[in-house]
């Protein structure tokens, strides 16, 4: 007996060892952008502490995943392709680069087709594109299948085009679509890419109102798992079993016209976050506690915090605090139960579209020149080291195995 029990025991530490060192998806496990790793690099720049370099074939606004050993990636090249592509996350070593179509939709010229960051289980990687295209490839790069949701479900109708990640739980791919046509959540058999069920999602806002960009996040409360979203000056939650919605929050809009949705949603310690869209400042973040059913817009409802919202970054918590950082370059901590700053300080003069990231008592605010802030996750602002890159990128840092892998436009980098 005692034999099983310590057996068991060295099969829950090696399933968490295993879980600490992958960042499955965009923003990490459950989409919430935070490792449990610890020793993580403080200091870097292009001749210190880099393992390896690679540069990439093409451009994409995508991040980069880590399962295993494997680093992926999606891109797009200049004659349109769309790309997946497989990197040694040891050795730096490109793998393989697989086409699985070309192709060309209406976008903003910040970003391409190839924004939705990728998911993996490390045996199968899902990439998602701006095109609509979707395709599940094995380790090895061979196309398990593919479909396009476009050709399936019509045109995207996005002011600035494509931009949310596909997530993975229990063998089931969650996409979302959020915009000025049909809206819906579809839930795919991960190993067939057949729907298992498709919810509509067509809510009262209007125009641009009903654009989102932000991907799905997991929410793990009571011994279940939801599936939230944000878009459409509201937040929902779904069981992903069977796409019944959970429990849901609206009336978030913003004074402007452009009052779509880029930040995603943040949860941790029992509450929820929602960011209405922070463009020119004039946005809010909600904060809801977790467990209500049916309509909680009021019920739920702990605060709302007008001064520091973003409007591309999603924000994280960590450690009891809600961190962000606003386009301007202006981060913040807040605590997560009253909704009052405890500070906020101007980090970059350079925008800021990269979302943060946290671990090892430490937030890692990136600018869109790659430059880094380590800041200590405390309530007193602390700097720990600042570093510099000083290329373009959208991309949001990974976590693995006690390193940060930073995609810019042109390079992936492996810190140590």
């Amino acid at each position: 007996m005692r034999f099983i029990l310590v057996f068991a025991a060295l099969l829950q530490i090696a399933s968490f060892a295993s879980y600490a060192a992958d960042w499955p998806c965009w923003h990490g496990p459950d989409g919430l952008g935070v490792s449990k790793e610890k020793n993580l690099p403080e200091q870097w720049s292009k001749e210190r502490n880099i393992a390896w370099k690679l540069p990439l074939p093409g451009k994409g606004a995508s991040s980069p995943i880590v399962t295993g050993n494997r680093v992926y990636l999606t891109s797009q090249t200049p004659d349109t392709g769309l790309h997946v592509i497989a990197v040694d996350r040891d050795k730096g070593v490109l793998l393989w680069d697989k086409e699985i179509g070309r192709g060309k939709l209406s976008a903003n010229n910040l970003h391409n087709m190839a924004t939705p960051t990728a998911v993996s289980d490390g045996k199968t990687v899902w990439a998602m594109f701006g095109t609509g295209d979707l395709a599940a490839l094995d380790s090895e790069g061979k196309i398990l299948w593919q479909r396009n949701l476009v050709t399936e479900y019509g045109k995207y109708k996005f002011n600035h085009g494509y931009g949310s990640s596909p997530m993975l739980l229990d063998g089931r791919l969650f996409i979302v679509c959020m915009h000025q046509g049909p809206s819906y959540l579809v839930a795919i058999d991960a190993t067939s890419g057949k729907n298992i069920w498709k919810k509509d999602r067509n809510l009262e806002p209007k125009d641009e109102a009903q654009d989102s960009y932000s991907s799905p996040i997991f929410l793990r409360t009571g011994g279940s798992v939801q599936i939230v979203l944000a878009g459409a000056e509201s937040i929902n939650a779904y069981e992903p079993k069977t796409g019944q919605e959970l429990w849901m929050a609206n009336g978030m809009k913003v004074p402007h016209q452009a009052g779509r949705t880029i930040a995603g949603p943040a949860a941790g310690d029992g509450t929820v976050i929602n960011v209405a869209s922070g463009f020119q400042n004039r946005g809010y973040t909600v904060a809801f506690k977790t467990g209500g059913k049916g309509d909680v817009t009021q019920s739920h409802k702990l605060w709302t915090q007008s001064r520091y919202s973003a409007d591309c970054p999603t924000p994280v918590i960590y450690n009891g605090k809600l961190f962000s950082i606003r386009d301007d370059g202006n981060a913040s901590c807040i605590d997560l139960k009253t909704g009052e700053p405890d500070w906020q300080e101007r980090l970059f003069s350079e925008n800021v579209k990269v979302s943060p990231v946290a671990a090892d008592g430490k937030v890692y605010f990136t600018s869109g020149q790659a430059n880094c802030y380590v800041v200590k996750a405390s309530e007193k602002f602390s700097v720990i080291s600042t570093n510099r890159l000083n290329e373009s990128t959208l991309s949001t840092p990974a976590i693995s195995d006690g390193k940060m892998f930073i995609r810019t436009d042109a390079s992936l980098y492996c810190v140590k």
